[in-house]
């Protein structure tokens, strides 16, 4: 670890690997903030839905019995909506939440951004080769040269 921290800071601009990770973040939070508002517009459909076997039954196209049937669903189906409504508006708080370079494998230190955990990206970015040997034996061969083994 300490010579990949020895690369990163000499080599690797960790800014970058941040910028993924915001890109990424960004990503994430259009597509759960789409979801909550899709989630938004069904349940206004719902209700409308409800609505709309109310005045059948009063229109008298529909009967008492089909018309309570029908706002026992639309009002169960309604409460479940609003419970994953709250669900994801939680889940939308939390990503806005994320500390990036956290995720990213960094943490901030002294001002200077230090490797915290390898993650796919800095694996795949660093990393040429893991073999895995019987006996718990793992090795690592690197993309760039181990001064630490010479």
């Amino acid at each position: 670890m300490k010579s990949l921290q020895l690369f990163i800071d000499m080599w690797v601009d960790s800014r970058k690997i941040v910028d993924v990770q915001r890109k990424k973040q960004a990503q994430r939070m259009a597509v759960a903030e789409k979801h909550l508002v899709d989630m938004e517009n069904s349940n206004e459909r719902l209700n409308k839905d409800l609505r709309d076997a109310y005045e059948s039954y009063k229109l008298g196209m529909t009967d008492k019995e089909t018309y309570l049937e029908q706002k026992k669903t639309y009002e169960n189906l309604l409460m479940r909506m609003q419970e994953n409504i709250e669900k994801q508006k939680v889940a939308v708080g939390k990503l806005a939440t994320v500390d990036l370079p956290e995720v990213a494998g960094f943490e901030m230190l002294e001002g200077q951004m230090k490797l915290q955990k390898l993650n796919k990206e800095i694996v795949d970015a660093f990393v040429e080769e893991i073999v895995v040997y019987a006996k718990d034996r793992v090795e690592i061969k690197w993309k760039f040269r181990d001064e630490y083994t010479r």
